[in-house]
């Protein structure tokens, strides 16, 4: 008999594959019907999907928990987060798949700029280093300069900033 938590690692991992396999999934249909579906009806189809998979862990949730002090950043996080998917579903109708993949790429920069600016946290020199090669990368696959960034391009760089209030 395999122990309790052996099985709830082989849970989680099968979890975060679904969970995958259902992100490239939504990647692949807002693709599909590019700007024929306008990103804000996209990004509200997508939402009822999430809730009903996420009715019966609603069901069971302990609300007290939830409707606490918290409850205004729940409501900002909410509303980022909604934003940042509408702006995703644009970008992904109007400019490659690979490109929005690697622009997306670039949110851990804009976490650790907002933890630098908002908590005031301390970076050592690697991780500055790291941001400036991240960012560098990003420059690159842009081509500011070359070519014209286009509204799908600047749209993806919109969510990036609003990504760490929503991934808390």
């Amino acid at each position: 008999m395999q122990s309790v938590s052996k099985r709830h690692y082989i849970a989680g991992a099968l979890w975060m594959v679904l969970a995958g396999l259902l992100f490239v999934a939504v990647a692949v249909i807002v693709r599909h019907l590019g700007s024929d579906l306008p990103a804000v009806e996209a990004a509200f189809i997508r939402y009822v999907f999430g809730l009903l998979i996420l009715i019966p862990v609603l069901l069971r949730m302990n609300w007290r928990r939830v409707m606490n002090e918290n409850l205004r950043l729940y409501a900002y996080r909410g509303f980022a987060h909604g934003i940042a998917v509408m702006l995703w579903f644009f970008a992904m109708a109007r400019i490659p798949i690979a490109e929005v993949t690697a622009i997306g790429y670039t949110t851990p920069i804009f976490t650790t700029l907002g933890a630098i600016l908002i908590f005031r946290e301390r970076v050592r020199f690697r991780r500055v280093i790291a941001i400036i090669i991240g960012f560098v990368g990003m420059l690159i696959l842009l081509r500011p300069g070359l070519i014209t960034i286009d509204n799908g391009s600047m749209a993806q760089l919109k969510p990036p900033p609003a990504l760490p209030f929503h991934s808390c």
